[in-house]
């Protein structure tokens, strides 16, 4: 049935039942909580307005829940500034409820107040963790860490994720990010491996990697020439020969990234490290192609 029709005829029910007492009762509350459902939030709004007029002019308490319920039934409209007006009015009078919360920190995100966002989703993880949508909430959470820079926060977070949440590209970035700050390199080494298994272009694992195995090459050749050049014998240069090999064996990895990375939109910021790698592996014309393009 419609729920518009439900919503009539809850009205209708109400007025007659009023007909058969000597005094007129309208459940305002009620037509409100009917309107909502309805999906008539405008009515809903004008009911709960009703509802604490009624509850004021005849000295009765007005139940919390009904500033919250106004929240939501302007925040479902779009009209966000009133919403939180309400909202926080709920919260004067120790009212709160995850749908609520859900909704506030929204607005706090809309309006780019990050410690107000924290402030809503640290209260719904605190006291609706079983709710529904406890896993989105400890997400966001996990992204505004991100943010604030609350590594502390962030880890115990990640230990609290479930599997699905812990492969999910954004997630994984995020994690990522948090240990490249706390110089985890080994974390950051098999997070950039299992976001590549998400997304074989993710940029920032195709960097980290392209520039792990650059670095470690280039390193290792720098040290070995310079050993070799301080003493050039033939027992030198058999072992140059085979740092070599490792070298060439690195520079193989870091370039089989850097090619994924050369196809991206931004793929020319790489190509004094491609140039180099192609100097080393002794192929001057594809080095002077990539060099063309160092600005």
């Amino acid at each position: 049935m419609n729920k518009r029709i439900i919503f009539a005829l809850a009205i209708a029910t109400l007025f007659l039942a009023s007909c058969t007492t000597p005094k007129q009762i309208i459940h305002h509350d009620q037509l409100a909580i009917t309107a909502s459902q309805a999906g008539d939030f405008q009515q809903a709004i004008n009911e709960w307005n009703n509802y604490i007029q009624t509850q004021t002019e005849e000295g009765e308490n007005v139940d919390p829940k009904a500033y919250a319920e106004l929240g939501k039934a302007y925040y479902n409209l779009k009209n966000y500034e009133k919403a939180e007006e309400y909202f926080n009015e709920a919260r004067n009078k120790n009212y709160g409820d995850p749908e609520m919360y859900i909704m506030l920190s929204e607005r706090y995100q809309m309006i780019d107040n990050l410690s107000k966002e924290i402030t809503a989703l640290e209260y719904y993880r605190e006291h609706y963790h079983k709710a529904k949508d406890s896993s989105l909430v400890r997400n966001r959470l996990f992204e505004t860490s991100l943010e604030s820079e609350n590594w502390e926060q962030a880890e115990s977070l990640w230990a609290e994720m479930d599997s699905l949440s812990k492969k999910q590209e954004k997630n994984l970035q995020i994690y990522f990010q948090m240990n490249e700050k706390l110089d985890k390199k080994d974390i950051c080494d098999q997070t950039a491996g299992d976001l590549l298994m998400v997304n074989e272009n993710n940029k920032l694992a195709l960097d980290w990697l392209a520039k792990k195995y650059y670095k470690r090459a280039e390193d290792r050749y720098q040290k070995a020439m310079k050993t070799y050049n301080r003493k050039k014998t033939n027992k030198t240069y058999k072992v140059l020969l085979k740092e070599l090999d490792v070298v060439t064996a690195d520079f193989k990895k870091s370039l089989k990234y850097f090619d994924v990375l050369w196809k991206l939109d931004d793929g020319k910021k790489y190509a004094k490290y491609l140039a180099n790698i192609y100097v080393r592996f002794g192929d001057k014309k594809k080095s002077q192609y990539y060099k063309q393009f160092i600005h």
